[in-house]
C-alpha cells in the first residue's frame, strides 16, 4: 500500500475516533482532489492529508505550496457546487500523519487556510 494511501486511512480513523462522519474518500474531478470530506457536527470539512517518514523536508504541511492550495480551493468550489451545498459551514483542515518507528503520529490543523 502507498504511503499517501495508508495516510488517509489514518486520518479517516483519527477523524472517526474524534466524533466525525467520513462523507467522501479522494473525490477527484479536473480541478483536482480531496482526500476526506467529513462533517463535523453540521460544518462539512475538507481534510487534506500529508504523510511523511521524517522531517528531512520539514512538517509535511510544509508541502502544501500556494498552487496546491488554489488547486484544493477550486475542487472544493466545484464540489459545493456540484452537491448543491452552497448554504453550509465549511472548513478546510490540514491532517499530519508521521511515521515513526511502525507507529503514526497524528497532528490535526483544523482552519489551515
Amino acid at each position: 500500500m502507498k504511503l499517501g494511501t495508508w495516510g488517509e486511512q489514518v486520518a479517516a480513523r483519527y477523524l472517526k475516533a474524534h466524533g466525525y462522519s467520513i462523507l467522501e474518500q479522494n473525490f477527484s474531478c479536473r480541478q483536482g482532489e480531496l482526500d476526506l470530506i467529513a462533517y463535523d457536527g453540521e460544518t462539512i470539512v475538507f481534510v487534506e492529508v500529508k504523510t511523511r517518514r521524517s522531517l528531512i523536508y520539514g512538517l509535511p504541511c510544509q508541502s502544501i505550496t500556494e498552487q496546491k492550495k488554489q488547486h484544493i480551493l477550486q475542487t472544493i468550489k466545484y464540489y459545493v457546487m456540484v452537491r448543491r451545498l452552497e448554504d453550509r459551514e465549511l472548513r478546510i483542515d490540514v491532517i499530519e500523519v508521521l511515521v515513526k518507528d511502525g507507529s503514526a503520529y497524528v497532528h490535526h490543523i483544523k482552519n489551515a487556510f
